[in-house]
């Protein structure tokens, strides 16, 4: 198996990149796929609080980076039908921790998993860069606020530098206070909307109960939003890749919902390019 690694990405803190993460890795998984999250905010770690998961003294990403276990011995089955790698929550752990040894974790996943989401930390250092470097693309997560779509304008710049560039992005929060309608604001990013994820109180009631939104309340504004987010990213085979093979016989990333060829137009999505974004484009906020 040659799964594909996928960044969440977004420079500003509480956008909801790690409900994104766990949310569209339960989506991804409830057509077959083999799903894994890995949590690569190695300094505050949130996503056991999202999630019934027993960690208590097992393994976790610190291990992994600080050479004491394989990455195997720090994943856990999550509720939603997907795994998670989750990062330690010590400050020692966080400390021994040695990003060079993350490129061979994500290998080793790669081998294992059809998809693998990492939650990457905010802001841009070395804990966002190295992560998304390792990553096949990345999807960018903003709130419609004015800071953070400022924020997620420089982290498209620092993904592509990363080799890892943007291939949509999913506005978390949307239908609130007065800001533009999604499809401005992925225009003025330059980029795909993937989706956007309204606001919905299933989210911190699915968080209480420690899943998703997408297997706790699955008929919810928020998991309908985070379900079409991942039928986006299946046409998208510069995403997901084009094959897997499962018990049902496989099916293709990147196929239509009208069964034609996502390729047949050549395959190219994402985002352009920031030295190619028209410079006459109009701030979205005026």
């Amino acid at each position: 198996m040659d799964g594909r690694v996928l960044a969440v990405v977004g420079a500003k803190g509480g956008v909801g990149k790690t409900t994104t993460s766990l949310n569209l890795a339960a989506a991804l998984a409830e057509d077959g796929r083999a799903v894994a999250v890995v949590e690569a905010d190695l300094a505050m770690a949130n996503a056991v609080d999202f999630l019934d998961i027993r960690v208590n003294g097992g393994r976790t990403l610190h291990d992994v980076l600080a050479g004491g276990a394989g990455v195997t011995d720090a994943t856990y089955p999550a509720p939603g039908g997907f795994d998670v790698v989750p990062s330690g929550v010590t400050l020692d752990g966080f400390v021994d921790s040695d990003l060079d040894r993350f490129p061979a974790a994500m290998d080793a996943l790669k081998a294992r998993y059809d998809a693998v989401l990492v939650d990457t930390a905010a802001g841009v250092s070395s804990e966002t860069v190295v992560p998304m470097s390792g990553a096949d693309a990345s999807v960018l997560v903003s709130t419609p606020r004015v800071a953070s779509i400022r924020d997620a304008d420089k982290t498209i710049t620092v993904a592509e530098r990363a080799d890892a560039p943007v291939g949509g992005v999913v506005l978390t929060k949307s239908g609130t206070g007065r800001s533009p309608p999604a499809d401005r604001i992925a225009s003025f990013l330059d980029t795909e909307l993937l989706g956007h994820v309204p606001h919905d109180e299933s989210i911190p009631k699915a968080q209480d109960a420690g899943q998703p939104a997408v297997s706790y309340r699955p008929h919810s504004d928020a998991a309908d939003a985070y379900r079409e987010v991942a039928a986006a990213l299946r046409k998208r085979p510069d995403m997901l890749g084009m094959t897997v093979t499962t018990n049902a016989g496989g099916f293709r990333f990147g196929d239509g919902d009208d069964g034609t060829d996502a390729f047949a137009d050549g395959g190219e999505g994402g985002h352009g390019g920031r030295d190619g974004r028209d410079d006459g484009f109009t701030n979205p906020f005026g």
